[in-house]
C-alpha cells in the first residue's frame, strides 16, 4: 500500500512539474533571447547555430525554473487532490501528512539533484561553449565579409582591402586597412600578408599582419612605423555574452582554487590586499550561491506541501499565491545575503546560507502545524488580504471598462 500510494502521489507531482518547467523555461528564454537579438541578426545565424545557442542558454534558466517548477508541481497536485477530497479520504484512512510527505521529499531530492548538476556542471560548460560559439561566428563573419579586391566595412570604423586571398591557406595578400576607431589618431596599415585568428582562450579575434608599416596622422605630427609582425585586435561586438571570462564560467573546484590563490597572493602583497580579498570573496560567494540555491530547491519543494493544504472551502487555490509569495521572498533574501556578503568583512558562508537556515526552520514549523490539523493564522490573514485585493482590482477594472 505505501509503495502504491507513494508512486501515485509522485506521478501526480511530476506531471505538473514537467509542464511548469517547460512553460517557465519558455517564458524565461524569450526574455533572455531579447537581449541577444542584435548579436543573432548581426551574425546572420542559421537554424543549426540558433539551436546550439538556445541549448547553451537553457542551463542558466534552469537554475531558476527547476525550484519554481518543483514548488508549483507540489502545490498544483495537492490543490487538485484537496478540491477532489482525495486528501480528506487519505486522512480518513489513517494516512498522516508525514506519510504524504515521503514522495514529496523524494521528488524534492530529484529536483535538487537536477539543480546541483545544473549549477556545478552544466552552467560553466554552457557559458564557455556559448562564448566560443559566438567568437567562432564572429570570425566567420569577418572572413566572409572580406572579399578580394573589394573594400569591406563590415567591421565598425575599420575599412579593409585585400588584393588576393589564398583559398588553400586563407592567407591575405596585399592588405590595406584604414582604422578610424580612435577619431583623434586615425591610422593606415599596409602589409604584404595577413591572417585572421580567433583565440578562444583569451576570447579575442585578431588580425596578424606581416611585413608592413603603420601610418598615424595627428594634429601636430605624423608617424610611420615599420614592422615585421603586428597583431591588430578587431572589434567583435559589445554584446554581453562575448565579454571575456568571468566567475560563472568556472566550476566549483576552480572557484575554490582561485579564491585560495588570491588569498595567498593578498597575504604577500599588502598594497593589493583589499582588491584581491574582494575578488576572492566574490568567487566564494559564487561558490556558496550555487549550492545554497540547490538546497533551497529542496526546502521550497517540501514547504509547498503544507502551503497547498491551506486550502479551504471557497478558496481552493490559496496554495498557489502562497507558494509564489514564499518563492520570491526566498530569492529576495538570497539576493540581500549576497549584497551583505560583498560589503561585509564577515566569513561568506554563514551569510550566504542564512536564508536557507531561516526557511528550513520555517518549513519545519509549518509542516508540524499542518500535521496537527491546525491552520496557520498568518496564512489566513494573508489569503484574505490577497482575496480582497483581487476583488478590488476586478471592481476597478469593471469601472474602467464602463
Amino acid at each position: 500500500m505505501p509503495l502504491l500510494l507513494y508512486a501515485y502521489l509522485a506521478a501526480e507531482i511530476l506531471g505538473p512539474f514537467f509542464a511548469a518547467l517547460v512553460i517557465i523555461n519558455a517564458i524565461l528564454f524569450l526574455g533572455k533571447l531579447s537581449s541577444l537579438l542584435d548579436v543573432i541578426f548581426g551574425f546572420g545565424i542559421g537554424m543549426a547555430d540558433f539551436g546550439r545557442i538556445s541549448a547553451y542558454l537553457l542551463p542558466n534558466l534552469m537554475l531558476f525554473s527547476i525550484p519554481m517548477a518543483a514548488t508549483l508541481g507540489v502545490i498544483i497536485a495537492f490543490t487538485r487532490m484537496t478540491g477532489d477530497n482525495e486528501v480528506l479520504a487519505l486522512k480518513a484512512s489513517g494516512i498522516s501528512l508525514y506519510r504524504m510527505l515521503v514522495p514529496v521529499v523524494l521528488v524534492a531530492c530529484f529536483t535538487t539533484g537536477l539543480t546541483v548538476l545544473t549549477s556545478t556542471l552544466l552552467i560553466p560548460k554552457s557559458n564557455v561553449a556559448l562564448k566560443q560559439t559566438f567568437f567562432q561566428l564572429a570570425r566567420e563573419k569577418i572572413e566572409k565579409g572580406v572579399q578580394a579586391r573589394e573594400f569591406s566595412d563590415h567591421i565598425k570604423d575599420v575599412v579593409v582591402y585585400v588584393e588576393r586571398i589564398d583559398k588553400g591557406t586563407g592567407q591575405w595578400r596585399g592588405v590595406f586597412i584604414s582604422d578610424h576607431r580612435d577619431r583623434d589618431n586615425p591610422m593606415t596599415i599596409i602589409a604584404k600578408s595577413g591572417s585572421l585568428e580567433a583565440d578562444l582562450d583569451d576570447m579575442t579575434v585578431r588580425l596578424v599582419l606581416r611585413n608592413g608599416s603603420i601610418h598615424r596622422e595627428g594634429a601636430a605630427a605624423s608617424q610611420t612605423i615599420r614592422f615585421g609582425s603586428y597583431n591588430l585586435k578587431l572589434p567583435v561586438t559589445s554584446a554581453a555574452p562575448l565579454q571575456g571570462w568571468d566567475k560563472k564560467d568556472m566550476s566549483p573546484g576552480e572557484l575554490l582554487a582561485k579564491a585560495g590563490e588570491l588569498k595567498v597572493e593578498a597575504a604577500q602583497a599588502p598594497r593589493r590586499r583589499a582588491k584581491l580579498t574582494q575578488i576572492a570573496a566574490g568567487l566564494l560567494i559564487e561558490f556558496h550561491k550555487r549550492f545554497a540555491l540547490s538546497v533551497g530547491c529542496l526546502i521550497l519543494t517540501i514547504l509547498a506541501l503544507p502551503l497547498a493544504l491551506q486550502s479551504k472551502p471557497g478558496r481552493s487555490k490559496a496554495g498557489l499565491p502562497l507558494g509564489l509569495f514564499f518563492f520570491f521572498i526566498y530569492y529576495i533574501l538570497l539576493s540581500f545575503a549576497k549584497s551583505v556578503a560583498e560589503s561585509s568583512t564577515m566569513p561568506v558562508w554563514p551569510i550566504m546560507w542564512a536564508p536557507n537556515l531561516v526557511f528550513a526552520v520555517l518549513t519545519m514549523l509549518i509542516v508540524r502545524t499542518a500535521a496537527r490539523e491546525n491552520s496557520v493564522g498568518i496564512f489566513d490573514r494573508l489569503i484574505d488580504y490577497l482575496t480582497e485585493l483581487g476583488k478590488s482590482l476586478i471592481r476597478v477594472k469593471n469601472k474602467l471598462i464602463r
